[in-house]
Protein backbone atom coordinates (compact mmCIF):
# COMPACT_ATOMS: atom_id res chain seq x y z
CA UNK A 1 0.00 0.00 0.00
CA UNK A 2 1.42 3.39 -1.01
CA UNK A 3 1.44 5.99 1.73
CA UNK A 4 0.91 9.65 0.90
CA UNK A 5 3.74 12.07 1.60
CA UNK A 6 3.19 14.34 4.60
CA UNK A 7 1.39 17.62 4.02
CA UNK A 8 3.40 20.81 3.67
CA UNK A 9 4.23 22.28 7.09
CA UNK A 10 5.31 25.76 6.03
CA UNK A 11 3.15 28.56 4.64
CA UNK A 12 3.43 28.87 0.83
CA UNK A 13 4.12 32.61 1.09
CA UNK A 14 6.89 31.98 3.59
CA UNK A 15 8.77 34.92 5.06
CA UNK A 16 7.47 37.38 2.48
CA UNK A 17 4.19 37.88 4.34
CA UNK A 18 6.15 38.71 7.50
CA UNK A 19 9.01 40.85 6.26
CA UNK A 20 6.76 43.38 4.52
CA UNK A 21 4.73 44.16 7.67
CA UNK A 22 5.41 47.74 8.80
CA UNK A 23 4.80 46.86 12.45
CA UNK A 24 8.33 45.44 12.79
CA UNK A 25 9.53 49.04 13.01
CA UNK A 26 7.61 49.42 16.30
CA UNK A 27 9.28 46.45 18.03
CA UNK A 28 11.93 47.16 20.66
CA UNK A 29 15.39 45.75 19.94
CA UNK A 30 17.42 45.78 23.18
CA UNK A 31 20.63 43.88 23.69
CA UNK A 32 20.38 40.51 25.40
CA UNK A 33 22.62 41.88 28.13
CA UNK A 34 20.14 44.66 28.93
CA UNK A 35 17.28 42.21 29.27
CA UNK A 36 19.21 39.76 31.41
CA UNK A 37 20.51 42.05 34.14
CA UNK A 38 17.99 40.57 36.61
CA UNK A 39 18.88 36.94 35.85
CA UNK A 40 21.73 34.49 36.28
CA UNK A 41 20.02 31.38 34.88
CA UNK A 42 18.24 30.68 31.60
CA UNK A 43 15.75 27.80 31.64
CA UNK A 44 14.70 26.79 28.12
CA UNK A 45 11.54 24.70 27.74
CA UNK A 46 11.16 22.61 24.58
CA UNK A 47 8.09 20.55 23.82
CA UNK A 48 10.19 18.42 21.46
CA UNK A 49 13.89 18.10 20.72
CA UNK A 50 14.81 20.91 18.24
CA UNK A 51 12.16 23.43 19.39
CA UNK A 52 14.79 25.38 21.30
CA UNK A 53 17.03 25.63 18.21
CA UNK A 54 14.15 26.61 15.93
CA UNK A 55 12.71 29.26 18.20
CA UNK A 56 15.66 30.70 20.09
CA UNK A 57 18.91 28.99 19.11
CA UNK A 58 21.07 32.06 18.53
CA UNK A 59 19.64 33.75 21.62
CA UNK A 60 20.58 30.76 23.78
CA UNK A 61 24.11 30.76 22.38
CA UNK A 62 24.60 34.47 23.04
CA UNK A 63 23.12 34.20 26.54
CA UNK A 64 25.56 31.40 27.35
CA UNK A 65 28.43 33.63 26.21
CA UNK A 66 27.23 36.30 28.65
CA UNK A 67 27.94 33.85 31.48
CA UNK A 68 24.45 32.72 32.44
CA UNK A 69 23.86 29.14 33.48
CA UNK A 70 21.72 27.38 30.86
CA UNK A 71 19.31 24.50 31.45
CA UNK A 72 17.28 22.90 28.65
CA UNK A 73 14.17 20.96 29.68
CA UNK A 74 12.92 18.75 26.83
CA UNK A 75 9.41 17.62 27.71
CA UNK A 76 9.03 14.81 25.14
CA UNK A 77 11.46 12.71 23.16
CA UNK A 78 9.71 13.54 19.89
CA UNK A 79 9.02 9.90 19.16
CA UNK A 80 5.95 10.71 17.02
CA UNK A 81 7.76 12.80 14.42
CA UNK A 82 7.58 10.16 11.64
CA UNK A 83 4.45 8.11 12.40
CA UNK A 84 4.48 6.43 8.95
CA UNK A 85 8.17 5.55 8.88
CA UNK A 86 8.76 2.01 7.65
CA UNK A 87 12.34 2.00 8.93
CA UNK A 88 12.47 3.70 12.33
CA UNK A 89 10.31 2.66 15.29
CA UNK A 90 9.01 5.21 17.82
CA UNK A 91 11.41 3.84 20.45
CA UNK A 92 14.39 4.20 18.13
CA UNK A 93 13.23 7.69 17.11
CA UNK A 94 13.04 8.69 20.77
CA UNK A 95 16.58 7.44 21.36
CA UNK A 96 17.94 9.29 18.32
CA UNK A 97 16.26 12.53 19.22
CA UNK A 98 17.45 12.49 22.83
CA UNK A 99 21.02 12.17 21.58
CA UNK A 100 20.47 14.91 18.99
CA UNK A 101 19.08 17.26 21.65
CA UNK A 102 22.07 16.63 23.91
CA UNK A 103 24.56 17.31 21.13
CA UNK A 104 22.74 20.44 19.94
CA UNK A 105 22.58 21.88 23.46
CA UNK A 106 26.33 21.51 23.91
CA UNK A 107 26.89 23.48 20.71
CA UNK A 108 24.61 26.30 21.85
CA UNK A 109 25.82 26.36 25.45
CA UNK A 110 28.83 24.11 26.17
CA UNK A 111 28.07 23.88 29.89
CA UNK A 112 24.32 23.42 29.46
CA UNK A 113 22.42 20.92 31.54
CA UNK A 114 19.84 18.96 29.54
CA UNK A 115 16.87 17.37 31.32
CA UNK A 116 14.55 14.93 29.52
CA UNK A 117 11.09 14.70 31.10
CA UNK A 118 10.09 11.93 28.64
CA UNK A 119 6.41 12.82 28.58
CA UNK A 120 4.31 11.45 25.71
CA UNK A 121 4.83 13.15 22.35
CA UNK A 122 1.45 14.47 21.23
CA UNK A 123 0.00 14.20 24.71
CA UNK A 124 1.20 17.33 26.53
CA UNK A 125 -2.26 18.87 26.44
CA UNK A 126 -3.31 16.30 29.04
CA UNK A 127 -0.15 16.61 31.15
CA UNK A 128 -0.42 20.12 32.55
CA UNK A 129 0.44 19.21 36.14
CA UNK A 130 3.54 17.13 35.26
CA UNK A 131 4.75 19.99 33.01
CA UNK A 132 4.31 22.50 35.82
CA UNK A 133 6.11 20.22 38.26
CA UNK A 134 9.01 19.60 35.87
CA UNK A 135 9.50 23.31 35.21
CA UNK A 136 8.99 24.37 38.81
CA UNK A 137 11.73 22.01 39.99
CA UNK A 138 14.29 23.82 37.82
CA UNK A 139 13.33 27.43 38.56
CA UNK A 140 15.59 29.49 40.78
CA UNK A 141 15.00 33.00 42.18
CA UNK A 142 16.87 34.63 39.27
CA UNK A 143 15.78 32.35 36.44
CA UNK A 144 14.45 33.53 33.12
CA UNK A 145 12.20 30.88 31.60
CA UNK A 146 11.64 30.84 27.85
CA UNK A 147 9.08 28.44 26.40
CA UNK A 148 6.94 28.10 23.28
CA UNK A 149 4.17 30.66 22.90
CA UNK A 150 0.83 29.55 24.34
CA UNK A 151 -0.76 30.12 20.90
CA UNK A 152 2.05 28.68 18.78
CA UNK A 153 -0.44 26.45 16.98
CA UNK A 154 0.87 23.00 17.92
CA UNK A 155 -1.01 21.46 20.89
CA UNK A 156 2.20 20.31 22.55
CA UNK A 157 3.80 23.73 22.15
CA UNK A 158 0.76 25.51 23.49
CA UNK A 159 0.66 23.18 26.50
CA UNK A 160 4.39 23.59 27.14
CA UNK A 161 4.04 27.37 27.12
CA UNK A 162 1.00 27.35 29.40
CA UNK A 163 2.64 24.96 31.84
CA UNK A 164 5.83 26.99 31.97
CA UNK A 165 3.89 30.20 32.61
CA UNK A 166 1.91 28.52 35.38
CA UNK A 167 5.12 27.28 37.01
CA UNK A 168 6.65 30.77 36.95
CA UNK A 169 3.48 32.29 38.39
CA UNK A 170 3.43 29.70 41.18
CA UNK A 171 7.07 30.35 42.04
CA UNK A 172 6.42 34.08 42.28
CA UNK A 173 3.29 33.54 44.38
CA UNK A 174 5.24 31.37 46.80
CA UNK A 175 7.88 34.05 47.23
CA UNK A 176 10.62 32.14 45.42
CA UNK A 177 12.35 35.19 44.02
CA UNK A 178 11.43 36.97 40.79
CA UNK A 179 11.75 34.48 37.93
CA UNK A 180 10.95 35.88 34.50
CA UNK A 181 8.83 34.46 31.69
CA UNK A 182 9.15 34.92 27.93
CA UNK A 183 7.89 32.98 24.93
CA UNK A 184 9.44 32.09 21.60
CA UNK A 185 7.61 31.12 18.42
CA UNK A 186 8.08 28.18 16.05
CA UNK A 187 4.99 27.07 14.16
CA UNK A 188 3.25 30.40 14.65
CA UNK A 189 5.37 31.86 11.83
CA UNK A 190 3.84 29.31 9.44
CA UNK A 191 0.37 28.65 10.76
CA UNK A 192 -0.69 32.13 11.86
CA UNK A 193 -0.29 35.58 10.36
CA UNK A 194 0.91 39.09 11.23
CA UNK A 195 -2.48 40.18 12.55
CA UNK A 196 -2.36 37.39 15.15
CA UNK A 197 1.03 38.43 16.58
CA UNK A 198 0.72 40.50 19.80
CA UNK A 199 3.06 43.20 18.50
CA UNK A 200 3.07 45.25 21.72
CA UNK A 201 4.51 42.25 23.59
CA UNK A 202 7.19 41.46 21.02
CA UNK A 203 10.90 42.17 21.54
CA UNK A 204 13.71 41.25 19.13
CA UNK A 205 17.31 40.41 20.00
CA UNK A 206 19.98 40.67 17.35
CA UNK A 207 22.29 37.68 17.26
CA UNK A 208 26.05 37.82 17.09
CA UNK A 209 27.84 36.21 14.16
CA UNK A 210 29.01 33.42 16.45
CA UNK A 211 25.49 32.95 17.80
CA UNK A 212 24.20 32.52 14.24
CA UNK A 213 26.98 30.06 13.44
CA UNK A 214 26.27 27.93 16.50
CA UNK A 215 22.53 28.02 15.90
CA UNK A 216 23.03 26.60 12.41
CA UNK A 217 25.44 23.94 13.68
CA UNK A 218 22.97 22.97 16.41
CA UNK A 219 20.09 22.73 13.95
CA UNK A 220 22.20 20.47 11.75
CA UNK A 221 22.65 18.04 14.65
CA UNK A 222 18.93 17.24 14.49
CA UNK A 223 19.60 14.85 11.63
CA UNK A 224 16.36 12.94 12.07
CA UNK A 225 14.47 16.13 11.23
CA UNK A 226 16.61 17.96 8.67
CA UNK A 227 17.49 14.90 6.54
CA UNK A 228 15.42 11.98 5.25
CA UNK A 229 15.56 8.85 7.37
CA UNK A 230 15.68 6.83 4.15
CA UNK A 231 14.41 7.13 0.57
CA UNK A 232 11.15 5.44 1.60
CA UNK A 233 7.80 7.24 1.73
CA UNK A 234 7.18 8.23 5.33
CA UNK A 235 10.86 8.95 5.98
CA UNK A 236 10.95 12.44 4.46
CA UNK A 237 12.84 15.30 6.06
CA UNK A 238 10.41 17.39 8.10
CA UNK A 239 12.51 20.52 8.53
CA UNK A 240 12.78 21.63 4.92
CA UNK A 241 14.36 24.97 4.00
CA UNK A 242 10.88 26.48 3.88
CA UNK A 243 10.14 25.30 7.40
CA UNK A 244 13.55 26.49 8.62
CA UNK A 245 13.24 29.96 7.05
CA UNK A 246 12.02 31.82 10.19
CA UNK A 247 14.85 30.20 12.12
CA UNK A 248 17.35 31.68 9.66
CA UNK A 249 16.58 35.22 10.74
CA UNK A 250 19.46 37.07 12.32
CA UNK A 251 17.40 37.90 15.39
CA UNK A 252 15.19 36.12 17.91
CA UNK A 253 11.66 37.31 18.62
CA UNK A 254 10.43 36.83 22.17
CA UNK A 255 7.04 37.72 23.59
CA UNK A 256 7.26 39.52 26.93
CA UNK A 257 3.70 40.45 27.93
CA UNK A 258 3.63 43.83 29.63
CA UNK A 259 7.37 44.44 29.33
CA UNK A 260 8.77 47.79 30.34
CA UNK A 261 10.76 49.90 27.84
CA UNK A 262 14.41 48.97 27.51
CA UNK A 263 16.98 51.69 28.01
CA UNK A 264 19.16 50.58 25.08
CA UNK A 265 16.36 49.79 22.64
CA UNK A 266 16.65 53.08 20.74
CA UNK A 267 18.13 52.93 17.22
CA UNK A 268 21.88 53.47 17.08
CA UNK A 269 23.07 56.18 14.69
CA UNK A 270 26.43 57.68 13.86
CA UNK A 271 27.43 55.53 10.89
CA UNK A 272 27.60 58.65 8.72
CA UNK A 273 30.48 60.12 10.72
CA UNK A 274 32.21 56.71 10.87
CA UNK A 275 32.19 56.37 7.10
CA UNK A 276 33.06 60.05 6.60
CA UNK A 277 36.21 59.53 8.66
CA UNK A 278 37.40 56.93 6.18
CA UNK A 279 38.02 59.76 3.69
CA UNK A 280 40.60 61.43 5.92
CA UNK A 281 43.45 59.99 3.83
CA UNK A 282 41.93 60.49 0.39
CA UNK A 283 38.88 60.29 -1.83
CA UNK A 284 39.03 56.56 -2.52
CA UNK A 285 39.09 54.59 0.77
CA UNK A 286 37.61 51.52 -0.92
CA UNK A 287 40.39 51.34 -3.57
CA UNK A 288 37.82 51.39 -6.37
CA UNK A 289 40.52 50.94 -9.03
CA UNK A 290 41.94 47.73 -7.50
CA UNK A 291 41.56 44.51 -9.46
CA UNK A 292 39.12 43.11 -6.88
CA UNK A 293 36.83 46.15 -7.11
CA UNK A 294 36.99 46.38 -10.91
CA UNK A 295 36.31 42.67 -11.31
CA UNK A 296 33.49 42.73 -8.77
CA UNK A 297 31.79 45.58 -10.66
CA UNK A 298 32.18 43.68 -13.92
CA UNK A 299 30.64 40.56 -12.35
CA UNK A 300 27.78 42.63 -10.94
CA UNK A 301 26.94 44.24 -14.27
CA UNK A 302 27.31 40.94 -16.12
CA UNK A 303 24.84 39.31 -13.72
CA UNK A 304 22.05 41.71 -14.64
CA UNK A 305 19.48 39.82 -16.68
CA UNK A 306 18.33 42.67 -18.90
CA UNK A 307 20.15 45.00 -21.22
CA UNK A 308 18.25 48.00 -19.92
CA UNK A 309 16.15 48.95 -16.89
CA UNK A 310 13.77 51.72 -16.03
CA UNK A 311 14.26 52.81 -12.43
CA UNK A 312 17.21 51.44 -10.42
CA UNK A 313 18.20 51.77 -6.76
CA UNK A 314 21.88 51.51 -5.81
CA UNK A 315 21.85 51.13 -2.01
CA UNK A 316 25.24 52.00 -0.56
CA UNK A 317 26.64 53.69 -3.65
CA UNK A 318 29.79 55.11 -1.98
CA UNK A 319 31.73 57.20 -4.53
CA UNK A 320 29.59 56.01 -7.44
CA UNK A 321 31.93 53.68 -9.30
CA UNK A 322 29.24 51.02 -9.71
CA UNK A 323 26.46 53.61 -9.93
CA UNK A 324 27.82 54.99 -13.19
CA UNK A 325 27.90 51.50 -14.67
CA UNK A 326 24.26 51.03 -13.69
CA UNK A 327 23.32 54.42 -15.11
CA UNK A 328 24.60 53.37 -18.53
CA UNK A 329 21.89 50.69 -18.57
CA UNK A 330 19.02 52.54 -16.89
CA UNK A 331 16.66 55.44 -17.47
CA UNK A 332 17.07 56.60 -13.86
CA UNK A 333 19.28 55.59 -10.92
CA UNK A 334 18.64 56.55 -7.31
CA UNK A 335 21.98 56.26 -5.49
CA UNK A 336 21.95 56.19 -1.66
CA UNK A 337 24.80 56.36 0.82
CA UNK A 338 25.19 57.08 4.52
CA UNK A 339 28.40 59.12 3.98
CA UNK A 340 28.13 62.74 2.88
CA UNK A 341 31.80 62.71 1.95
CA UNK A 342 31.26 59.73 -0.36
CA UNK A 343 28.39 61.53 -2.08
CA UNK A 344 30.46 64.69 -2.46
CA UNK A 345 33.11 62.68 -4.29
CA UNK A 346 30.49 60.85 -6.35
CA UNK A 347 28.82 64.05 -7.55
CA UNK A 348 32.01 65.58 -8.93
CA UNK A 349 31.35 63.79 -12.18
CA UNK A 350 28.54 65.44 -14.12
CA UNK A 351 26.36 62.35 -14.51
CA UNK A 352 22.85 62.66 -15.85
CA UNK A 353 20.07 60.35 -14.81
CA UNK A 354 21.43 59.85 -11.28
CA UNK A 355 19.75 61.18 -8.14
CA UNK A 356 22.10 61.16 -5.15
CA UNK A 357 20.44 60.66 -1.73
CA UNK A 358 22.05 60.90 1.70
CA UNK A 359 20.64 58.60 4.36
CA UNK A 360 20.88 55.37 6.30
CA UNK A 361 18.97 52.17 5.71
CA UNK A 362 16.32 51.31 6.61
CA UNK A 363 14.97 54.80 7.44
CA UNK A 364 16.15 56.45 4.20
CA UNK A 365 13.92 54.13 2.20
CA UNK A 366 10.90 56.05 3.42
CA UNK A 367 12.10 58.86 1.11
CA UNK A 368 12.24 56.63 -1.95
CA UNK A 369 9.09 55.76 -3.81
CA UNK A 370 8.46 52.70 -5.91
CA UNK A 371 8.10 50.96 -8.15
CA UNK A 372 11.70 49.94 -8.84
CA UNK A 373 12.86 47.70 -11.66
CA UNK A 374 16.22 46.80 -10.12
CA UNK A 375 17.75 47.02 -6.65
CA UNK A 376 21.49 46.49 -6.20
CA UNK A 377 22.95 46.01 -2.71
CA UNK A 378 26.70 45.69 -3.03
CA UNK A 379 28.77 45.17 0.14
CA UNK A 380 26.28 46.99 2.37
CA UNK A 381 24.19 44.38 4.18
CA UNK A 382 26.84 43.35 6.70
CA UNK A 383 27.10 46.88 8.09
CA UNK A 384 23.47 46.58 9.23
CA UNK A 385 22.33 44.80 12.35
CA UNK A 386 20.13 41.75 11.67
CA UNK A 387 16.89 43.57 12.49
CA UNK A 388 17.99 46.53 10.34
CA UNK A 389 18.63 44.13 7.46
CA UNK A 390 15.16 42.64 7.97
CA UNK A 391 13.52 46.08 7.99
CA UNK A 392 15.54 47.11 4.95
CA UNK A 393 14.47 44.02 3.02
CA UNK A 394 10.84 44.60 3.90
CA UNK A 395 10.89 48.15 2.59
CA UNK A 396 12.86 47.25 -0.52
CA UNK A 397 10.63 44.34 -1.50
CA UNK A 398 7.55 46.52 -1.05
CA UNK A 399 8.99 48.86 -3.71
CA UNK A 400 10.12 46.23 -6.24
CA UNK A 401 7.69 45.83 -9.12
CA UNK A 402 6.52 42.52 -10.58
CA UNK A 403 9.34 41.23 -12.75
CA UNK A 404 11.79 43.45 -10.86
CA UNK A 405 15.21 42.18 -9.84
CA UNK A 406 17.25 42.24 -6.65
CA UNK A 407 21.01 41.72 -6.87
CA UNK A 408 23.04 41.10 -3.72
CA UNK A 409 26.85 41.21 -3.84
CA UNK A 410 29.23 40.74 -0.92
CA UNK A 411 32.79 40.01 0.16
CA UNK A 412 32.86 36.37 1.21
CA UNK A 413 35.53 36.43 3.92
CA UNK A 414 35.13 36.97 7.70
CA UNK A 415 34.53 40.50 8.93
CA UNK A 416 35.59 42.28 12.12
CA UNK A 417 33.82 44.86 14.27
CA UNK A 418 30.64 44.93 12.17
CA UNK A 419 27.35 43.09 12.83
CA UNK A 420 27.36 40.52 10.01
CA UNK A 421 29.44 38.97 7.25
CA UNK A 422 28.68 38.17 3.61
CA UNK A 423 27.51 34.56 4.09
CA UNK A 424 25.21 35.57 6.97
CA UNK A 425 23.64 38.34 4.89
CA UNK A 426 23.05 36.03 1.93
CA UNK A 427 21.62 33.29 4.14
CA UNK A 428 19.11 35.69 5.66
CA UNK A 429 18.04 37.20 2.34
CA UNK A 430 17.77 33.73 0.76
CA UNK A 431 15.46 32.64 3.59
CA UNK A 432 13.17 35.55 2.72
CA UNK A 433 13.02 35.38 -1.06
CA UNK A 434 14.73 32.14 -2.02
CA UNK A 435 11.70 31.12 -4.09
CA UNK A 436 12.60 33.98 -6.47
CA UNK A 437 16.23 32.89 -6.91
CA UNK A 438 17.49 33.12 -10.50
CA UNK A 439 21.24 33.34 -10.01
CA UNK A 440 23.89 32.28 -7.50
CA UNK A 441 27.61 32.81 -7.98
CA UNK A 442 30.12 31.73 -5.33
CA UNK A 443 33.88 32.06 -5.51
CA UNK A 444 36.78 32.64 -3.17
CA UNK A 445 36.21 36.36 -2.62
CA UNK A 446 32.69 37.11 -3.84
CA UNK A 447 29.12 36.00 -3.19
CA UNK A 448 26.46 37.07 -5.67
CA UNK A 449 22.74 36.23 -5.54
CA UNK A 450 20.05 37.37 -7.94
CA UNK A 451 16.28 37.30 -7.39
CA UNK A 452 13.37 38.17 -9.65
CA UNK A 453 9.81 38.93 -8.50
CA UNK A 454 7.33 36.67 -10.34
CA UNK A 455 5.17 38.32 -12.96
Amino acid sequence: MTRAAPQRLDHPDGELRWVKDDRWATVAAPTAKAMLTAYDHLLVIAAHPDDECLGAGAFIADVADLGLEVTVLVLTDGEASHPLSPTVSPDEMARRRRVEADHAAVILAPAARVVHAQLADGGLGERHDPIVASVRELIGPRTLVIAPWVADGHPDHDAAGAGAAAAVAAARADGEGSPGMAHYLVWFWHWSGPDQLPWSDAVVFDATKDGLRRRDLALARHQSQVSPLSPAVGDEALLTEGVLAPSRRGFTTLLLPGHEPFADAAPVSGRDSTFDEMFADGDDPWSSHSWYERRKRALTLAALRRERYGRVLDLGCSTGALTRGLAARADEVVAVDVSRRALEVAQRASDTGITWVHGEAPSVLEEIDGPLDLIVISEVGYFLSPIELWLTMGRLLARLRQGGELLLVDWRHPTKDIPLDGPAVHDQVRAICGAWSVLTHVEEDVLLDGYEVPQ
